[in-house]
């Protein structure tokens, strides 16, 4: 008698071969046959025109601060994710010193857009070593498996004080005492090191993030660390990505360099390292170039590269209960604090609508903070870059769908048709900016991009840019979009779109527990409705401490979904279980 069995399902086993129609028997949190099962079980669920998948490796959020208030991490949870891992980009929350607390708060709220009273007041700081944070959070129980990089970040500023926040160089002491705590968050259980190198990756007050320009010995140093441990991931941003503070664009001689020192770095760690990677509108050739120097690399010298990937294009959305570029308009401002719909409907009035769009932003001083002025003007600067998005899928949006288009055929200005598209129905209409993958106007080049066998997907965010982005549900969209739906050109197998959410990742990170529908596998599942599969349009949210808003993207068509055998969502709706643990790639 088996625990559980999933009968008749259609068998997407996260390996990347041809679906296949079988059952999958469940006991004691494991996967023990997969096939024909004849044995029965306590429960039985008939998936009959379901997928059945492996449940969804997230290896890019940054859920860090979430983690300590939040048992159930959505939207990852609700759109197939069973594990996600944090610390990236090298920014993290340990290890720490108490005063510098605040430090690491305001590079989160820079570079991640994470509001800094929910990090500094949202959260206990009982902590000071990694191996502290991990015990943290190995007390608490989730919807969902967590690992954690180390990031560089708070490592150097724990080492070096102050100094790590200018472009000083560590000493050999520093150094070395660096590496000791690589070594010791790798025994703690840390899934591997993540490093920062973008110039353009600013704490709120404007400094530099700590280890931008850390020296090449000194990032060595912390490779080698991580791979005298025998496991591990190195998670770099590259320098050249997207461009410096100044908005100079990368030359192809700073990519290569930066390349050859990321080969530098994967020979010193002998351990696999994902590194991130977009077409950029100044350089749209930049990925390809890139990504054979990798392949290259991997051939002639026997390093694992794998460039880190998005599944659509990377931007920002604009919505009437997020940012938009009237919100610091006087006459905005005095119904701002109506409830969405209720203020989409006084917008429409025409008297109303004239005045706000002809009126200028308030000075700095009577915004309702220098950010939101800031981001209102800019937007209404950019607003010829923003589409109209009409559906949860319409991340592909042709020409016409661009603001200055539909200006041009309905005789409006692009602020009215911004003005006009926000202010709808109830309220919920967004614009969309597409900074990364959406040179050519469409998502040919990250179509090439997710069908390389190199690749891993990534870039989900999930915990951060809060008010800006939602991409944690683009694991939905992998199914929904690649592999059933898109228009503009080609789509991809249903079993290479799942292997990318599933075994490869699985694979590069050494997570042989997980990842593939086998015997001996944990129990982590989907049962999908794949013709039900969808999101709805991301929608704000006011749920995180002291009332901060974050956008939300629902999923529908997960029949099932299950962590270490445990059923945490059922015909999507979570079943309260909470068997989600930390996961300690030490013991893993």
């Amino acid at each position: 008698m088996f625990d559980l069995v999933i009968r008749g399902g259609t068998i997407v086993d996260g390996q990347g071969g041809a679906p296949y129609e079988g059952d999958v028997a469940v006991s004691d949190g494991k996967i023990v046959a997969a096939g024909k099962v004849d044995g029965q079980g306590r429960e039985e669920i008939d998936a009959r025109g379901r997928l059945v998948t492996p449940g969804f490796i997230d290896i890019h959020s940054h859920y860090d601060a979430q983690l300590l208030w939040d048992d159930t991490l959505d939207p990852s949870f609700s759109n197939g994710v069973t594990t996600v891992f944090g610390g990236i980009c090298g920014v993290g929350l340990a290890p720490v010193h108490q005063a510098h607390r605040i430090k690491l708060v305001e590079m989160m709220e820079g570079v991640e857009d994470i509001p800094g009273v929910i990090l500094d007041q949202g959260i206990d700081w009982d902590w000071e070593t990694f191996g502290d944070y991990l015990d943290r959070i190995g007390e608490r129980q989730y919807t969902i498996d967590i690992g954690m990089h180390l990031a560089q970040a708070p490592l150097r500023i724990y080492v070096m004080g102050e100094r790590a926040l200018t472009r000083e160089e560590a000493t050999d002491a520093e150094i070395e005492e660096m590496a000791g705590l690589v070594r010791e968050a790798m025994s703690a259980g840390a899934v591997g090191v993540s490093l920062g190198r973008m110039v353009d990756h600013r704490s709120s007050k404007g400094e530099e993030v700590a280890g931008t320009y850390a020296g090449v010995e000194e990032i060595l140093a912390l490779a080698r660390a991580m791979g005298e441990t025998g496991k591990g991931v190195l998670q770099v941003i590259p320098r050249g990505d997207g461009g410096d503070t100044a908005g100079n664009p990368a030359t192809p001689a700073d990519r290569e360099n930066e390349h050859e020192l990321l080969v530098e770095l994967a020979r010193a760690a002998g351990r696999p390292l994902t590194y991130l990677l977009q077409e950029y509108t100044y350089d749209p050739n930049d990925w390809r170039t890139m990504m054979d120097r990798s392949k290259q690399a991997n051939d002639k010298m026997g390093v694992q590269l794998h460039p880190q990937i998005a599944a659509r294009g990377t931007g920002l959305i604009l919505g009437l209960d997020g940012y938009h570029p009237f919100r610091s308009r006087p006459s905005y401002m005095a119904i701002a604090g109506l409830p969405v719909a209720a203020r989409a409907e006084a917008m429409r009035e025409p008297a109303l609508r004239s005045a706000i769009l002809a009126e200028a932003n308030v000075p700095i001083e009577q915004a309702a903070s220098p950010r939101i002025h800031h981001l209102a003007e800019r937007f209404g600067q950019q607003i010829d870059a923003f589409h109209v998005i009409d559906s949860p899928d319409g991340y592909e949006p042709d020409e016409s769908m661009r603001v200055p288009s539909i200006a041009r055929a309905t005789g409006r200005t692009s602020l009215e048709v911004a003005y006009d598209t926000l202010t709808a129905g109830e309220g919920g209409n967004l614009l969309a900016m597409f900074v990364l993958n959406y040179a050519q106007g469409n998502l040919d080049s990250t179509c090439d991009m997710m069908a390389d066998p190199i690749t891993l997907s990534g870039l989900a965010d999930g915990g951060a840019h809060l008010q800006m982005i939602c991409d944690s549900a683009v694991s939905t969209y992998h199914l929904t979009f690649w592999a059933r739906d898109r228009k503009r050109g080609r789509q991809l197998p249903v079993e290479h779109m799942v292997h990318k959410l599933t075994g490869a990742s699985a694979e590069a990170y050494g997570l042989h527990d997980r990842g593939v529908i086998a015997p001996g596998r944990r129990a982590d599942l989907n049962v999908i409705d794949f013709e039900r599969l969808g999101n709805d349009l991301p929608q704000m949210v006011h749920d995180l401490p002291f009332g901060g808003s974050r956008y939300m993207q629902a999923a529908r068509g997960y029949d099932l979904t299950l962590v270490n055998g445990v059923v945490t969502r059922r015909n999507d709706q979570d079943t309260g279980a909470r068997p989600g643990r930390l996961l300690r790639a030490a013991s893993s």
